[in-house]
């Protein structure tokens, strides 16, 4: 194997999944604001205010497709529907490469974003480490030999 040739794996993050801040953005005024810094007397009013927001956020949230538009919920949610990895590469990605990738046991989806980077899918009923090995291994094994 040429040791200058690299896949370096990352879980993909869902860019529609909800991230934990103390700061809440009011859609009303467009403005966010620290909720960690606040009077007791206003606390419960502003939590109430919160929630409202969060559920106002959540009831708007809709993704469109080519079966038309439909509401972001976790049945609909990409992030927990499958099982995503983003691979580095410091070489292309061919076309007999991505192939090899999509044909590994394991994988459901190959999405190919730029020459050195993909996303693949893989089955819940496969080990995500002995998907990526065996990519890794096919991969190397062209690369060697082409």
């Amino acid at each position: 194997m040429d040791k200058n040739k690299l896949i370096i794996w990352q879980k993909w993050a869902d860019p529609f999944g909800q991230e934990d801040s103390d700061d809440t953005f009011d859609p009303y005024t467009g403005e966010y604001y620290d909720t960690e810094d606040e009077d007791e007397e206003d606390n419960e009013q502003k939590k109430q205010q919160e929630n409202l927001i969060k559920q106002q956020q959540k009831a708007i949230r809709v993704i469109a497709t080519p079966m038309g538009i439909i509401p972001m919920n976790d049945n609909t949610a990409s992030g927990k529907l499958f099982n995503f990895w983003i691979g580095h590469t410091n070489f292309d990605i061919s076309k007999k490469i991505a192939e090899i990738i999509e044909r590994t046991d394991g994988v459901e989806t190959l999405d190919i974003f730029t020459r050195y980077r993909f996303r693949v899918s893989i089955g819940k009923a496969f080990d995500d480490s002995e998907t990526m090995r065996t990519i890794n291994k096919k991969v190397y094994r062209e690369l060697n030999d082409g």
